[in-house]
């Protein structure tokens, strides 16, 4: 379910919206929930990744998962 960030060009409020595919997003009319005004803009939001260790966590900290044996 992919999750989008707008910001409000009236008011300035953030807020995110949930559709059920990205395709969405560009059809489906969305509003700032605080003012009410459709002026919004779709912003570019930052993805964090974690680790928790194991092989997909070494190869996202740089490991390339050699290991000396």
């Amino acid at each position: 379910m992919p999750i989008f960030e707008y910001r409000c060009l009236e008011c300035g409020h953030r807020f995110d919206a949930f559709f059920r595919r990205a395709e969405d997003a560009e059809k489906e009319p969305h509003g700032c929930g605080k003012c009410g005004s459709s002026r919004v803009r779709k912003l570019f939001s930052t993805i964090g990744l974690g680790s928790t260790g194991g092989a997909a966590g070494d190869l996202l900290s740089g490991d390339c998962g050699t290991r000396s044996t």
